[in-house]
């Protein structure tokens, strides 16, 4: 019963990604939306899929729709380029065309983690973008992997036309569950090196660049590891970790 409880959210999880993303233009939040409950699923946190679904899709509205945007235009210059190189008739230098492919599995592997940090962290726009690039750098295998499981379902469907019906129903919810396992799994080692940043001195603030040090989400300590009696400055709150800021932070110590 649990297993077909899970297979049951998984399909309104793709129905609902479906469906919101109809307009194109709502991608973006929509799939900011559907991490956000795949994490839920995964840590079997979920209550309904539809309700929180939702509410994460207005949240996230308006800073994933404008990431999703400048997604597009990466997209958009990507298949130009590769039209260019396959219709154009110039015969491109070899190493060219290694570049390209270079350059678009960099691109990719950052793009893979932009939504799922969106819908984990609050974060402004340059930020999400800087260490969803980052953090792909940092994690080569894992990023690599991600983008591998987006590809699984052509694949499939490429082989086996016959499972298009079962596709159309699953493969969007699936993938997004897969990929929330890893995701976490790369997110928990940064969310327990979080730090009490105003136990820095401000020389060290100015000198640590970092993943996320310019949003001042996430630390690390020494070899990742944070003392106990260290204070982590931040909360979960609706599902997201946010930072506390200064004045929350006095109070809650003056408390």
């Amino acid at each position: 019963m649990n297993f077909l409880n899970k297979v049951a959210d998984i399909m309104i999880l793709n129905v609902m990604f479906m469906i919101f993303s109809i307009p194109v233009f709502t991608i973006g939040a929509s799939f900011s939306a559907a991490y956000y409950m795949g994490f839920k699923m995964v840590k079997n946190e979920e209550t309904y899929i539809m309700k929180g679904f939702w509410k994460a899709f207005k949240e996230n509205f308006k800073q994933a729709t404008a990431m999703w945007l400048i997604v597009l235009v990466i997209l958009c210059v990507l298949t130009v380029d590769y039209r260019i190189i396959a219709y154009s008739g110039i015969e491109f230098a070899q190493w060219i065309q290694i570049a390209m492919v270079t350059v678009t599995m960099v691109l990719l592997m950052g793009l893979v983690f932009v939504f799922p940090l969106q819908a984990r962290f609050v974060n402004p726009i340059k930020n999400t973008i800087k260490n969803a690039f980052l953090m792909a750098l940092s994690h080569l295998p894992t990023a690599f992997v991600l983008v591998v499981i987006y590809a699984l379902p052509v694949v499939v469907f490429y082989f086996v036309p016959q499972t298009f019906p079962v596709l159309i129903l699953m493969s969007f919810g699936v993938v997004i569950y897969a990929k929330s396992f890893l995701l976490l799994r790369v997110f928990k080692k940064y969310e327990d090196a979080l730090v009490d940043r105003s136990q820095q001195s401000e020389t060290d603030k100015e000198a640590d660049d970092g993943i996320f040090a310019e949003s001042d989400r996430m630390e690390r300590g020494d070899y990742g590891i944070v003392a106990e009696t260290t204070a982590p400055n931040k909360v979960y709150q609706n599902g997201r970790f946010v930072e506390l800021s200064e004045n929350q932070d006095d109070n809650d110590h003056e408390a």
